[in-house]
């Protein structure tokens, strides 16, 4: 399949200094490429995984919409063409929150959607900024983890973190995740944070790093926010480009692992 890219103009603009070889998202292309070998997704964030938008409400306040239609998950899935995808995300989401909303006792801003049912073949995990403003403790995974019994974790980040991927895999043994690293406003608990959410793949097997600390580009730079963002959200042009974004970065990570997902069409 021919892959369509972007201008040179807008490549060069958002180039991290890396070559293609170096960088899985170099070169960002608007076909799914290997994702189509996933028909069934997960989406587990925050805001930014819920297509939130941020606006002026006529009172003159900030108003915030969580617009699923436009998230980068329903995106990737209408990309795709055929796939379902449901997302596990609301704005002002944590690592923490997110089990009691989505898993202990489904009640969320996504039609009390329960991520217990309907098992996914793959997940996107896009949580951490929301953690980082509790000022909760990044934790250390190689202490943190009960691989025997989740409900053992400790009560930090990564323990609430990896308790999601324990509690998923409860229901679907075989599914794959792609966690994703926070890019930007590089505090010193985001960056452990971060390193935390790496050792995921080391800690786990089936899962891979969609690593947007070291690859992404600078989504503190003017050009960028005024392209993508609107206030302190993306808008949907923003959406759609991390859309294309992640699908270049997990076709790369599917295309250099064939053998790890040569049963992906049997985890149902």
């Amino acid at each position: 399949m021919k892959k369509i890219i972007f201008a040179a103009t807008l490549l060069a603009l958002f180039s991290t200094g890396l070559s293609a070889q170096e960088n899985p998202i170099a070169t960002i292309s608007r076909n799914p490429g290997w994702c189509a070998i996933i028909h069934k997704w997960g989406f587990i964030g925050d805001s930014l995984c819920s297509g939130e938008h941020e606006y002026i409400r006529s009172d003159g306040n900030t108003g915030w919409n969580d617009n699923y239609a436009y998230s980068w998950g329903q995106r990737i899935v209408a990309a795709i063409g055929g796939a379902e995808g449901e997302n596990y995300s609301q704005g002002g989401e944590t690592a923490k929150g997110w089990i009691d909303h989505f898993w202990n006792y489904p009640l969320n801003r996504n039609a009390d959607v329960d991520a217990k049912v309907n098992p996914k073949q793959a997940y996107i995990m896009a949580l951490g900024e929301n953690d980082v403003n509790t000022k909760i403790a990044p934790g250390n995974p190689a202490t943190d983890i009960n691989l025997e019994d989740y409900n053992l974790n400790a009560d930090t980040f990564i323990g609430h973190y990896a308790g999601i991927i324990q509690r998923i895999r409860s229901i679907q043994p075989k599914a794959r995740f792609f966690v994703v690293t926070m890019p930007a406003w590089k505090t010193k608990e985001k960056l452990q944070m971060n390193e935390n959410i790496r050792k995921m793949a080391e800690v786990f097997d089936n899962v891979y790093v969609l690593d947007l600390e070291k690859y992404a580009p600078d989504y503190e730079s003017k050009e960028f926010q005024s392209k993508y963002f609107v206030m302190g959200h993306m808008n949907a042009a923003g959406y759609q480009w991390t859309a294309w974004m992640f699908m270049t970065y997990i076709d790369w990570i599917i295309g250099n692992n064939l053998e790890a997902f040569a049963d992906i069409a049997f985890v149902r």
